[in-house]
């Protein structure tokens, strides 16, 4: 009889637990604590799924957030009227805290769950307040042009704010933590209710918004460069992640949109949809491990989780 041995030259191993490391892809292995025979193939974005996270306290669309899948702040939107609810995160359930001083919704959020910064957005005008989040709100330095409907990326001492509802929709601001300076530099492609993401302030990635817009372009910390369009043009899109590796999950692309996209440096690839198709989502934390809260229209409170595991293990069944 034909052994795996005989093929192969060497035998199944017998290991008590699945392995974790990326040398152990295309590895077929006996686990002696479930019985069965199992192997390892590649995870990663095509791999990842969406998982139903706690509720909101408080349903809303048009809000913002910070921080990660487990430590995540959630901020202002829209809930019938304009809010500053502010809640936090743990990784199983959210936690009112203290309001922001100005109620507002489609504003920009970044930073961490304990230091985010929240700017923009609109309550019956464009707004240009910044607030600075510290365990409750202080009100910071101003925007230079006030606008709603623009992104964010870095963190609460060095942020940066693009794209917006003010012609011609590209500026790009500068945070130093205290103050905020114009770019010379705007998006090639003005728009606004757009998504973006970047863990700094010279590392940014911009892509969707309005009307239905597919432009992806990344931020180097001094000029804006246009690469590969997403797959499906949407506005009102969340992401989460960083200039190299980003999420872009929900949106509308004429009605509320469930699609979410993965972006590897250099192009887009669809992945698993969000349960819940919705738009004005606030989205946190990385490509691999990202949440999304809210959202609407009608005015949603559900959160998920979404997860891309760097190794999948598979049974080898005889069906």
């Amino acid at each position: 009889m034909t052994t795996y041995k005989g093929i192969k030259g060497f035998t199944v191993q017998k290991l008590s637990s699945d392995p974790t490391t990326d040398s152990s892809v295309g590895q077929i292995y006996y686990n002696s604590t479930s019985n069965a025979f199992k192997y390892v193939t590649p995870g990663g974005a095509s791999a990842g799924t969406w998982s139903s996270g706690n509720n909101l306290n408080t349903a809303r669309y048009a809000l913002a957030g910070a921080g990660t899948q487990t430590a995540s702040l959630a901020f202002g939107g829209d809930d019938g009227s304009f809010t500053g609810a502010s809640e936090s995160y743990n990784g199983s359930s959210w936690t009112n805290t203290p309001s922001m001083n100005v109620a507002r919704g489609f504003l920009g959020g970044l930073g961490t769950q304990t230091l985010a910064l929240a700017f923009g957005g609109s309550e019956t005008i464009n707004r240009n307040e910044t607030e600075e989040y510290n365990g409750s709100w202080t009100t910071s330095g101003t925007l230079n042009t006030a606008r709603s409907g623009l992104a964010g990326a870095g963190i609460q001492t060095a942020g940066l704010a693009f794209g917006g509802s003010v012609s011609p929709n590209g500026e790009t601001e500068i945070y130093n933590g205290s103050a905020w300076t114009t770019s010379p530099a705007s998006l090639n492609t003005g728009r606004n209710i757009l998504g973006g993401c970047g863990a700094t302030n010279t590392a940014a990635i911009a892509m969707g918004g309005n009307p239905a817009k597919a432009e992806t372009e990344i931020w180097d910390g001094t000029s804006w460069t246009e690469v590969a369009d997403l797959n499906t043009g949407r506005h009102n899109i969340a992401a989460a992640g960083i200039s190299t590796s980003a999420l872009a999950f929900g949106g509308n692309t004429g009605s509320d949109s469930a699609l979410t996209e993965s972006w590897n440096g250099s192009s887009w690839t669809e992945v698993g949809d969000l349960a819940t198709a919705r738009r004005a989502i606030a989205g946190t934390g990385t490509s691999t491990l990202a949440l999304a809260a809210g959202g609407g229209t009608p005015l949603k409170n559900a959160t998920e989780e979404w997860n891309a595991p760097d190794l999948v293990i598979k049974t080898i069944t005889t069906s």
